[in-house]
């Protein structure tokens, strides 16, 4: 929709109620038309390309949207349509939010600066992971996006949260139907769409996600190295289709590029391994990317092991010192997770440890153990269950932030320290102790405290 006239005011199909629009805040664009902030708080206006066939589909739209099961899934939806000559509809928009975009066109000087001016890896990481987990929960329900792109995601502006919606809900389509139509963004678009092989799927959204994670991260288009940005136009044709190596390819080193952040500083060997699984095999298998909830889970686990340099910079703690000003690493203690199940017969109870939830205590930044981490299958994993804070002694504060018993426990058993919700104790390092998130007589998680190096970079 590159030069579209847009205008400046639409009419609501329900009310005549005029909305101003503010063509200089347009939000997102793609194939279909484009999303604009209005003057009226908290709406937003998507204006489709006027053809025979719009107002029809906006219609369907709306009556599809009905029956979708979307309760609970951060989505800006539609509330009215828009009355002729345009077509489109007016959607709910938190006005304090800004397109994922902003992180993805670093500037061709102080790219440092601007990367900590986004908020940094640790808090890419964390809305990416948050977007990642709004289309698993869709993914579950049997829809799919079908245009994951910057343009589509919204993310909190202020640093100090992490809140994601997805906008343009007229993309969502349900697993059924996905050969009915194609829609992609160039460059987030999955080769098979490009090819005519396929509809819009899961597996085509994990792509585009991937994608999008990749460039948030390394400031890098994952099919857009050297080779390819110097050669001819047709060249990027080729590569997303999928006829050229991406720029980490584990065998091919053709198009390798000497721009943005190397995979090694901001990525762990987990998504490292993540994007190799789609840029390679799920060049040609969509089945062998990684699925959303498997994306949402490393780039969470990735985010639990980021320290904050006095720089201000976010680093993964494997890394021995910062690796954007060479400060050494900052004193932090290992949280390590076990999963305990009920005792069978004689002897100490089957325990399984899960390094995939490994957390950092770092001196002097507390830490907030949230249900994701220490519950299992929890309703809501974003709710706070524990808040630790150490100063860099042999003494860590542990406080129950949640609404349930937690118990400190020795690691031969028994009762030990029962901690109500609202209390608070102080644990020494010298002497081991585990923490149980419920009683012996279920499967349950363990937290304990290491003071010995830091987590490997899974």
């Amino acid at each position: 929709m590159e030069g579209a006239a847009w205008p400046s005011s639409v009419r609501v199909a329900s009310n005549n109620l005029h909305l101003d629009l503010l063509l200089d805040n347009q939000l997102g664009s793609g194939g279909e038309g484009a999303v604009f902030r209005t003057r009226y708080g908290g709406l937003a206006v998507k204006l489709c390309a006027p053809d025979d066939s719009s107002r029809d589909r906006m219609a369907a739209l709306f009556a599809r949207l009905r029956w979708l099961p979307l309760d609970g899934i951060p989505l800006c939806r539609p509330l009215e349509q828009l009355a002729p000559p345009h077509v489109g509809y007016v959607m709910e928009l938190l006005e304090d939010m800004v397109p994922l975009r902003e992180l993805c066109d670093p500037p061709q000087q102080n790219e440092d600066a601007w990367y900590l001016g986004g908020g940094g890896l640790r808090r890419r990481l964390v809305l990416l992971a948050r977007c990642a987990g709004v289309l698993a929960a869709l993914h579950d329900r049997g829809i799919v996006y079908s245009d994951v792109s910057p343009g589509n995601v919204l993310v909190s502006a202020d640093l100090g949260y992490d809140e994601v919606r997805l906008i343009d809900a007229d993309n969502l389509q349900t697993e059924s139907s996905t050969a009915a139509r194609r829609l992609g963004t160039p460059f987030y678009t999955a080769p098979e769409l490009l090819r005519g092989h396929s509809g819009n799927t899961v597996f085509s959204d994990v792509y585009s996600l991937a994608v999008l994670a990749y460039e948030v991260l390394t400031m890098n288009h994952p099919l857009i190295g050297d080779y390819v940005n110097e050669g001819e136009i047709e060249l990027e044709d080729d590569a997303q289709r999928g006829l050229m190596p991406w720029i980490d390819h584990s065998t091919d080193d053709r198009n390798r590029t000497r721009f943005g952040y190397p995979a090694d500083r901001v990525l762990t060997r987990r998504l490292r391994d993540l994007f190799r699984r789609t840029f390679e095999a799920g060049m040609t298998d969509p089945w062998a990317r990684p699925g959303a909830g498997e994306w949402a889970a490393a780039l969470h686990a990735a985010a639990d092991r980021c320290l904050v340099c006095p720089c201000g910079q976010s680093f993964l703690a494997a890394n021995p010192a910062c690796p954007w000003c060479e400060t050494a690493r900052p004193p932090a203690l290992t949280v390590t997770v076990f999963e305990q199940f009920p005792r069978l017969g004689e002897g100490q109870p089957p325990l399984l440890a899960q390094d995939d939830l490994t957390l950092v205590l770092q001196a002097h930044r507390p830490l907030l153990v949230t249900n994701r981490t220490a519950v299992r299958h929890a309703e809501d994993p974003t709710v706070a269950l524990l808040r630790m804070e150490w100063e860099g002694g042999t003494e860590v504060r542990v406080r129950n932030c949640g609404r349930s018993m937690v118990r400190r426990v020795p690691p031969q058993g028994g009762n030990g320290l029962q901690l109500i919700p609202g209390s608070a104790t102080v644990e020494h390092l010298r002497a081991p102790w585990w923490i149980h998130v419920d009683t012996e007589l279920r499967p349950h998680r363990i937290l304990v405290l290491q003071s010995v190096g830091a987590p490997d970079a899974r």
